[in-house]
């Protein structure tokens, strides 16, 4: 029909578990939610990037990935160590050319042994 994916992960399993007993109750309302934001996140992550091109400015969360949490994105825009800007919404926007960037200068440490 058109609608993104909704990925439930591992982590909202608990949260989503309890949505269902409550749905079979006729409380529709947290399933609701959780189905929601799980599009939404999902919409962030996986299609926003990949439609944006290499340098338009996505939302951070978008742009995190295997090798770097949203956190460690936010913190490196924060201290002014990612090409990123913060919109008047609050939210930090960087371009997926950016981040490389950082990903590809970034000192990373050594696992100690």
């Amino acid at each position: 029909m058109g609608w993104p994916p909704a990925i439930i992960y591992k982590r909202a399993r608990d949260r989503y578990l309890t949505a269902l007993d409550r749905a079979d109750q006729a409380d529709f309302g947290p399933l609701a939610e959780l189905i929601a934001r799980s599009v939404l996140e999902n919409l962030q992550r996986l299609v926003v990037p990949s439609i944006a091109g290499p340098a338009r400015l996505v939302p951070l969360q978008s742009l995190a990935g295997p090798d770097i949490s949203y956190p460690a994105l936010r913190q490196a825009a924060t201290r002014g160590r990612l090409d990123a800007e913060i919109g008047s919404d609050g939210t930090w926007r960087a371009s997926k050319r950016a981040v490389d960037t950082y990903l590809a200068g970034r000192h990373r440490r050594e696992p100690k042994p």
